[in-house]
């Protein structure tokens, strides 16, 4: 039998790379993944039989690659999601972006209506959908993704979570997207369009930390400094030929560009354009609801 404990307090001091109160954090997430233990489990020094060789465990967080990668899963409201280094690892701010469509749509939406539908643009790991999927059931899911690796795991992961999702691959800078000038609808009108897209800017780099620059996929996290809003402007432009009256359209942006972003939709046509902050009172999202003249 081993000592809890003592494992954790080995564990702790060979990992170099992280600051003390994030490596305690890490220690606790590896140990109840890999041995069933919990944190009061490991406070209370409870034995355990089970042997892990560390060695490369360690050695992968010491070269800052982020612990959702390395266990292969990671937490979203409340559920398991496969990750790995084609999809961005899920962050708690998108959870708010989730929590804000399902209080939002109670009031934008009549629960009699049949056949409501939600698009979620640049899926990557399928975190938002599958998530709105299971909490909104009345509501036919779809996703859109450039990368195909990406949305293989999502797919994975909607099987996992028990999720009924759509998913097709869709490059959302090409036509019906990109061009404003003609009309392009669907096959299908959606209620809500969601979107957490590329928007660091290329100059922000010098800011990002290594496990997230050298492990993430850049093609879901950067866009170039000369056009930090290509993404909205595509998203704007395709919510406003395919949402039905008084749909809802709301993205997560780049704090720095929130007046910019927000204007993207005034231009369009959208009416009660907000600029919403995140738990750390930055600006992080955007909202904003499409009537239409006709009715339609």
């Amino acid at each position: 039998m081993q000592s809890s404990k003592h494992l954790y307090d080995n564990l702790l001091q060979q990992i170099t790379t992280y600051e003390s109160q994030e490596a305690k954090e890490i220690v606790f997430w590896l140990m109840e993944f890999y041995l069933g233990l919990r944190k009061i489990d490991i406070l209370g020094d409870k034995s355990f039989e089970k042997a892990i060789d560390w060695t490369n465990i360690i050695e992968r967080l010491n070269n800052n690659e982020p612990i959702q990668y390395i266990l292969g899963e990671t937490e979203f409201y409340g559920r398991r999601f496969l990750v790995n280094d084609s999809v961005l690892i899920p962050r708690p701010e998108t959870e708010e972006l989730v929590k804000y469509i399902i209080k939002k749509q109670k009031n934008q939406f009549s629960v009699k209506r049949k056949q409501l539908s939600i698009l979620d643009i640049g899926t990557g790991s399928g975190c938002i959908a599958i998530s709105l999927a299971k909490e909104l059931p009345n509501f036919i899911v779809s996703a859109y993704d450039i990368s195909k690796n990406a949305l293989e795991t999502a797919k994975k992961n909607a099987e996992l979570n028990k999720a009924n999702v759509n998913f097709e691959k869709v490059d959302i800078l090409k036509p019906p997207f990109i061009h404003s000038l003609f009309q392009y609808p669907l096959r299908h009108s959606f209620n809500i369009i969601v979107s957490n897209p590329p928007y660091v800017t290329k100059q922000e780099i010098y800011r990002m930390q290594k496990n997230v620059l050298d492990f993430e996929p850049h093609l879901a996290l950067f866009v170039e400094d000369s056009e930090p809003l290509i993404f909205y402007e595509a998203i704007a432009n395709f919510a406003f030929n395919n949402l039905t009256d008084n749909g809802l359209v709301a993205v997560e942006i780049n704090e720095a560009l929130g007046e910019e972003t927000a204007n993207v939709f005034r231009r369009k046509g959208f009416s009660e354009v907000e600029i919403i902050k995140d738990m750390h009172q930055k600006d992080r999202f955007v909202s904003a609801i499409l009537h239409k003249k006709d009715g339609k």
